[in-house]
């Protein structure tokens, strides 16, 4: 049974290149920090939800701000050895933007995050589900796997990030990861959710606030999620893999690509050989297909 995460088709969607070097190639992701940053949060609300789930209560709000010191100062830890690990890969660029990113001050807005949190949304919600693990099948073979990070007890799904700039307005009726998460919603409890809330942390030493962006009825189309994601399965079955960022995009540029030199080498080499050189076994399975070719036409 072949599994695919939302992180993983949403790899896909932003850059298949991407999607080919850290899935395919196993090349390990972008080391930043303020990826750790955000899992430090994460796993703070996380833990605060699973204890209020359990007690009504909760972590109070400055064992919250332990644990997320206690947290980040881990992930870090883990980030420095994957920064050596990628180190091959990466630019001056990127190495030099990232030396400047101030621990200290991230610790700082982390800090305020939680303290808007705890004091604006907080007192409303009543955790349900806490990082559920969900999968459905999209067809026979392929299936979307997951974990729902927070449910109250009125059957709304929340999806909690965390920002440096504060969020436009958005219909998360669109959004592609509420939409998995409706379908994996209906699998695990058997019952449609009754609203959605997708709630940003907005980070800032000096005004940290709440922005949330709710749909009191929501409503998929089931059948264009699932096509949707059949389409980029079968695209990387394939082997269609193009990067189509315009040179000026930040997204694959020298400060903020991990992947950047992948890129470049792979418009240089084109795909074969530059799959012949990072991936031995897709060079055994060429050489395997074009002799069964031949045998055939012999």
């Amino acid at each position: 049974m072949k599994q695919v995460s939302f992180t993983q088709l949403m790899t896909y969607v932003r850059c298949p290149e991407h999607y080919l070097f850290r899935y395919v190639l196993g090349i390990r992701r972008q080391p930043r920090k303020v990826f750790k940053h955000g899992f430090a949060m994460h796993e703070t609300l996380q833990y605060h939800f699973e204890q209020k789930k359990a007690d009504g209560k909760g972590i109070a709000l400055a064992e919250a701000k332990e644990f997320f010191v206690d947290s980040f100062g881990s992930a870090l830890e883990d980030y420095k050895q994957e920064l050596e690990e990628a180190r091959p890969y990466l630019t001056r660029e990127y190495l030099s933007k990232e030396k400047h990113v101030n621990v200290g001050d991230m610790i700082d807005t982390g800090l305020k995050g939680l303290e808007v949190y705890f004091r604006h949304l907080n007192p409303y919600i009543d955790p349900d589900l806490v990082e559920e693990p969900f999968a459905f099948s999209v067809r026979p073979g392929l299936e979307v796997v997951g974990r729902m990070d927070l449910t109250d007890k009125k059957d709304v799904i929340h999806e909690l990030k965390t920002t440096r700039v504060t969020p436009n307005h958005q219909d998360i009726r669109t959004d592609a990861q509420i939409s998995i998460y409706q379908i994996g919603y209906k699998e695990v409890t058997g019952r449609a959710p009754k609203g959605l809330s997708k709630d940003y942390i907005v980070l800032s030493k000096n005004n940290s606030k709440i922005v949330r962006f709710r749909v009191v009825r929501p409503f998929i189309d089931k059948k264009t999620v699932l096509r949707s994601i059949e389409t980029i399965m079968d695209a990387v079955q394939k082997n269609i893999f193009f990067c189509l960022h315009p040179a000026e995009s930040w997204i694959c540029s020298k400060e903020w690509c991990a992947y950047y030199k992948l890129h470049q080498e792979i418009k240089k080499l084109g795909f074969q050989a530059f799959m012949e050189k990072y991936a031995p076994r897709y060079h055994s399975r060429r050489q395997s297909s074009t002799l069964d070719t031949k045998g055939k036409n012999a």
